[in-house]
């Protein structure tokens, strides 16, 4: 078996316990343009994936006529506004910090560059990657690995040197299927 050499990282989920923050943005957003929608049917429904996966069924099914994109626009200054109430999974990031400088580390995620950049500024954790894809870069999502196979690119190391730490089915598909190796991840819950 080969060392690894770089970690890479999903955030919502993950690095990242956005689930709640990300649902009311988005529900936010959409009350805005007239559609009312279930908090928790909406995080089921949006869990690790890109908005362009889910926004446009259900502005289709609401009868809403408006763009996707301004939905989504609209969600990330929403979010913006509430990246103070985004856990961070504090074990992960010591974990992470343990290996620096010898092995580097990405961050791979579907969200938005904006909310991404939000959040990782916010919580002061810019610094801990050499290299950040964000769903903004690619055209396919995950389990696409699209979004995996240039963070490998980027980063330089070779699929069968990186380990991707992940939460969700799709995500772990998304990376298996770039050719690295995955851990699975649960978000610790409050003590």
């Amino acid at each position: 078996m080969k060392t690894v050499q770089a970690f890479l990282v999903d955030l919502d989920g993950t690095l990242a316990d956005t689930a709640s923050v990300n649902s009311r943005a988005y529900a936010s957003a959409l009350a805005e343009v007239g559609v009312l929608i279930d908090i928790d049917r909406l995080a089921n429904t949006i869990h690790g994936k890109s908005w362009r996966q889910f926004l446009p069924a259900i502005l289709d099914s609401a009868g809403a006529k408006i763009e996707p994109a301004l939905v989504a626009k609209r969600k990330s200054s929403i979010y913006a506004e509430m990246v103070s109430d985004v856990s961070i999974n504090q074990p992960l990031v010591s974990l992470l910090e343990s290996f620096r400088p010898e092995t580097k580390i990405a961050l791979v995620t579907t969200a938005a560059r904006a909310s991404v950049l939000t959040i990782l500024e916010y919580h002061e954790l810019t610094g801990l990657f050499d290299v950040i894809v964000t769903g903004d870069e690619v055209a396919s999502h995950k389990p696409d690995p699209e979004a995996y196979l240039l963070a490998i690119e980027q980063i330089k190391v070779a699929a069968s040197q990186c380990l991707a730490f992940e939460d969700s089915d799709v995500g772990a598909a998304s990376a298996r299927a770039a050719g690295v190796g995955v851990l699975r991840i649960v978000f610790p819950s409050p003590m």
